[in-house]
């Protein structure tokens, strides 16, 4: 069953979105950060982001902004605006809570059982009066990290490629006390695992947008939110044996098979899409 603490989680987060004003604005704003500054600053983030650093602009854009006293940034902080560019998510968006507030959730989610997430810091969005979103915003703490994951995982030539098995029994232990919590990142891969201190490692968990929190998680559903965690034979071997010690033959049959299942799923899509 979903843990009494996060229950409490997404009844906070729903009733922040019931707090739309007249012109169908959404502001929540971490208590640390209230001030009449930052709030002014987090207000016109929709007109103009303030100068900063792009760490990345494809399907969303993250823009790190340094600590500014006037603008009552305290210390360096992300901004991450989602594009809705698709017609689709366009129209699905109109009836479903936004990225923004999902990320808000499972980052409340994730701190509430102990696991490492930048820090949610605000959020502004607003919607027209067909509920289009028109803009939607998630800004967070940075998180000033050594290693993407994907970075040592994808090259094989990579100094601190061996490393990562000293890292998969932390990680396994702390994905599947989200699992037992009843948290489903939905985009877990190594891309999404910033790396801090090497030598004492700490893992952060991002790009939670996708995320859901339910009342129980199945073995079906762990599974298939571990198909994305692409690893070698030895590493699979490490992490389920981290993940479930118990019964870690069983589980690492069902990721490979869950995993062979996405990748054709995956070869599917493409040749239709080569069609279309």
């Amino acid at each position: 069953m979903v843990d009494i603490k996060l229950q409490e989680v997404s009844r906070g987060v729903d009733k922040i979105n019931q707090n739309i004003t007249a012109d169908n604005q959404l502001l929540w704003i971490a208590d640390q950060w209230k001030s009449n500054q930052f709030q002014e600053y987090i207000e016109s983030i929709p007109n103009q982001i303030a100068s900063g650093d792009i760490i990345y602009d494809k399907r969303n854009l993250l823009v790190r902004i340094p600590v500014d006293e006037n603008l009552g940034i305290k210390q360096d902080v992300v901004i991450k605006k989602f594009k809705l560019t698709r017609k689709y998510d366009q129209l699905r968006f109109r009836f479903l809570k936004s990225k923004a507030i999902r990320s808000l959730k499972l980052a409340m989610a994730l701190e509430k059982i102990g696991i490492n997430t930048p820090k949610p810091i605000a959020v502004i969005e607003k919607r027209d009066k067909y509920k289009k979103i028109l803009y939607s915003y998630f800004i967070c703490e940075y998180v000033d990290y050594n290693y993407n994951l994907l970075d040592i995982v994808k090259d094989d030539g990579h100094p601190l490629r061996e490393k990562v098995k000293e890292f998969l029994p932390q990680i396994a232990q702390d994905i599947r006390k989200m699992h037992d919590a009843g948290v489903v990142h939905y985009d877990l891969h190594a891309g999404n695992i910033l790396v801090k201190n090497i030598d004492n490692p700490e893992f952060y968990y991002i790009d939670l947008n996708r995320g859901r929190i339910k009342k129980k998680l199945s073995r079906k559903a762990r599974m298939k939110d571990l198909a994305r965690f692409k690893l070698t034979a030895t590493e699979e071997e490490i992490f389920i044996n981290n993940y479930e010690p118990q019964n870690s033959k069983k589980w690492l049959e069902l990721m490979r098979k869950s995993r062979a299942r996405r990748k054709k799923i995956r070869r599917i899509r493409k040749k239709i899409k080569k069609f279309i």
